[in-house]
């Protein structure tokens, strides 16, 4: 099941991020359409998808797919995926926080000129002979799925049943001073769960 469009508004100082030896900041907003099961057990997660753009301007301005991970003993977990405006460009942006967060940037690929601005990013549950894993794609207007990044640590996760799983759609603009909020329009977020 699919979304209507929506928008997420992200005012100045937000930011999903952890660093050591002590940054630890989770205060953007985020959200999922109330018609859509957002949280379950992990293992019953499949993928997420979501289409949406952003009038970056600031250093770090950020949009994407966010995804939790929850257990009653041990210290939250979490991904973001999608755009990040670094360095005067918009870049694929994947974020993995197990203890502390990673980052990698890569280019963004064309796609058809009438698609723009929208972009699309799925996370989706993939297993293969070596074991289970996320992956994280970039799709174009065309259906193909471009590999941005594999993520395995999630299912390696100490009893994994026991964890659940939130997908939501977030926006954040780390920039601090008197600033307008960053407004994240998404057109459309889809999230599969096992039956």
């Amino acid at each position: 099941m699919s979304s209507p469009s929506f928008t997420i508004r992200a005012p100045p100082s937000t930011d999903i991020w952890r660093k050591p030896p002590s940054k630890d900041i989770f205060n953007a907003p985020s959200t999922t359409p109330s018609h859509l099961k957002s949280t379950a057990p992990l293992p019953t997660f499949l993928s997420t998808t979501l289409t949406f753009k952003l009038p970056y301007t600031h250093q770090y301005d950020q949009g994407g797919i966010l995804l939790t991970f929850n257990h009653p003993a041990e210290k939250q977990k979490w991904i973001k995926a999608g755009i990040e405006y670094y360095n005067g460009h918009p870049r694929l942006s994947v974020v993995s926080c197990d203890n502390w967060a990673d980052w990698s940037v890569a280019p963004l690929t064309e796609d058809d000129p009438s698609t723009q601005p929208w972009t699309t990013i799925s996370i989706e549950k993939e297993g293969d002979h070596n074991g289970v894993s996320l992956w994280v794609y970039q799709v174009l207007s065309s259906g193909e799925k471009i590999p941005v990044r594999e993520i395995c640590w999630v299912y390696g996760l100490q009893e994994v049943k026991s964890w659940t799983v939130k997908a939501e759609a977030m926006a954040a603009r780390p920039a601090k001073g008197e600033l307008e909020d960053l407004e994240v329009e998404v057109k459309d977020m889809e999230i599969k769960w096992k039956e």
